[in-house]
């Protein structure tokens, strides 16, 4: 089978009564999701969404963008996510390259932009809709299924195209990497605008397991399901695992995979979470490739930037600048434009280019230095950030900490530390100066009450950096 929503069509007819979701109080099986997504896609079909067009929703319904991740496909459409705390300019610029679209909103879109109105999907809605005598073919696996929007934490967002062969590898092989089969639960409660969130479901609906949805991250109520044993899986951002941690959540013996992915997992964070029995996997992975493309799965060998083995099929390289290269039946089929023509964004041999900078060591695991974009450059040398975060990381009073560069005279990057816990600040830079060397020691240091992170959950360096400045700025 060469999608989910084709995986979906299968479920519901080799195991109908198997719950796929689990939203709230409320269980859908196969057979039923199936015919909510039939449902939907004679809905959006009759609304006028094109074969081979864009269809975009702006919301942050996750039960929602769940069914129409499927459902758009069926109607032969590309789905195209978007995050609603964007701004209004950075959503019309992604419709714009994506030929313009019909879209779903919470909110008024710009006049560009056909708008649809969510009540036309609510489940009593689905459940009265008249399904067609025949039932609606799954959209070819070479088609474009999904669109990505890129998390835009560096600049202006660009969408990633995933055909439903790009899909169907990246969920085959996350499963190969690491076992998901009927009977297991696994937790999801990153954004579904994001892949992170998608490919829980994707990776349920490829094994027969249940997807148990959350709306978002509720720091207790996910506790709560993983200290009752209701999942089997979970995937979770590292400030997302802190939280829990600090919380004291212990998870049931029944929890056997966390992914961890999204950002850098900070080593003592990793520390803290096995010394509590967290099963975790570090992983590495992106929207170009339909999210995990390596992972390591024992966490007591780890070392920080140690992404593990790539999946099955991915292929992994380095161009002639350190950044990492990769290629297999995973990666997309290049960024999106308005007529969704593939290529844009790979080379001639299909090959992605990376911005993080690593590649494989001598046992052919990958390892990431850190983003060629984040790279600072400070006396002369340079710097990743994610190294000096995970060495610094250490000192006692530090509970999260993100590193980014200040306009110096003197050093071109000086090194500023933006620290939450209670250390003080000479405290730590003293620490600092005692354990670090020269080239990656901070030589200043903020305290704030949270790191600025994206919708995602990753660190914002953008955000971060202006932070930084604008604090200089301020300063007497």
């Amino acid at each position: 089978m060469s999608s989910p929503e084709a995986w979906l069509r299968q479920g519901a007819r080799t195991a109908p009564n198997a719950i796929a979701i689990r939203f709230g109080e409320t269980e859908t099986s196969f057979a039923a999701l199936d015919r909510h997504i039939d449902a939907m896609a004679t809905i959006l079909i009759d609304r006028g969404l094109v074969s081979g067009r864009c269809f975009g929703a702006v919301t942050g319904n996750a039960m929602l963008l769940g069914l129409l991740s499927l459902a758009v496909p069926r109607a032969g459409g590309a789905f195209l996510p978007v995050n609603p705390r964007l701004p209004q300019p950075q959503i019309d610029a992604l419709f714009a390259k994506a030929g313009g679209a019909v879209a779903l909103a919470d909110r008024p879109l710009s006049g560009s932009v056909a708008g649809l109105d969510p009540a036309c999907f609510t489940r009593s809605a689905l459940e009265s809709a008249p399904v067609p005598d025949g039932l609606l073919s799954p959209a070819p696996g070479e088609a474009i299924h999904l669109i990505i929007a890129t998390s835009g934490s560096t600049g202006e967002p660009k969408g990633a195209m995933l055909r439903g062969s790009n899909l169907s590898a990246a969920g085959k092989g996350s499963r190969r990497s690491r076992p998901v089969d009927p009977g297991d639960v696994w937790l999801g409660c990153l954004p579904l605008f994001h892949i992170g969130g998608l490919s829980v479901l994707f990776r349920c609906l490829e094994a027969g397991a249940t997807m148990l949805l959350h709306p978002r991250f509720d720091p207790e109520a996910v506790g709560r399901n993983l200290t009752e044993g209701q999942a089997t899986h979970v995937s979770l951002v590292p400030a997302m695992l802190a939280q829990l941690i600090d919380m004291e959540c212990r998870p049931s013996p029944r929890l056997r995979h966390v992914l961890i992915g999204g950002a850098s997992l900070p080593a003592v964070l990793a520390e803290r979470a096995i010394a509590a029995g967290w099963p975790i996997h570090p992983s590495y992975g992106m929207s170009e490739a339909g999210s995990q493309v390596a992972t390591w799965l024992d966490a007591r060998t780890w070392r920080p930037g140690l992404a593990g083995d790539p999946l099955p099929g991915v292929m992994v390289g380095t161009s002639s600048t350190g950044r990492i290269r990769i290629r297999g039946p995973q990666v997309m089929a290049g960024y999106v434009n308005p007529t969704l023509t593939p290529g844009t964004g790979l080379d001639p041999d299909g090959w992605f280019e990376t911005s993080d900078l690593g590649g494989l060591d001598g046992d052919g695991h990958l390892t990431i230095i850190g983003r060629a974009d984040d790279l600072l450059i400070s006396g002369g040398e340079n710097v990743a950030p994610a190294m000096v975060e995970d060495l610094a990381g250490r000192c006692p009073g530090v509970e999260a900490i993100a590193v980014t560069g200040r306009p110096d005279p003197a050093w071109g990057d000086l090194l500023v530390a933006v620290v939450v816990g209670p250390v003080s600040r000479d405290t730590f830079l003293t620490w600092c100066r005692e354990q670090l060397p020269s080239h990656l020691r901070p030589r200043a240091m903020i305290s704030v009450a949270a790191l600025p992170v994206t919708a995602g959950g990753k660190l914002d360096r953008r955000a971060l950096r202006q932070l930084v400045v604008k604090i200089q700025q301020t300063s007497p």
